[in-house]
């Protein structure tokens, strides 16, 4: 039975429960980055999402806080994976027509505003 598994709403980074950890144990992005030799730099920007989550990351945040570099290295790929997934369903998105009476154009100016959706008016 081929079952097919849901899309995330959103892909969550393993930069955030990076952020937990540090929240949990009261440490702070500069201590971690000294206890790991990992760059500020280099912590900040994953810990942000702006970087993925590398081996060599992986293994320091292991010996830092004693959790398995596989289970890093396993949030990153469930991270890619999500992201991929959402991407290809946001692609599969279909575009509805829709026409507004006249006076509700505000309200449709306040729609696109909020949630994104693009019209021509």
């Amino acid at each position: 039975m081929n079952k097919k598994e849901p899309t995330p709403f959103l892909a969550t980074h393993p930069g955030e429960m990076i952020k937990d950890e540090l929240k949990e144990r009261g440490m702070t992005q500069k201590q971690l980055a000294t206890e790991t030799g990992i760059k500020p730099s280099v912590l900040s920007e994953t810990i942000n999402g702006k970087r993925s989550v590398s081996l060599h990351v992986a293994v320091a945040l292991e010996k830092a806080l004693g959790i398995p570099a596989e289970v890093w290295m396993n949030l990153q790929t469930q991270y890619d994976l999500d992201t991929a997934k959402i991407a290809e369903r946001d692609d599969q998105r279909e575009t509805i027509a829709v026409t507004i009476p006249v006076r509700d154009r505000n309200l449709l100016r306040e729609l696109v505003r909020k949630f994104g959706w693009v019209c021509v008016l």
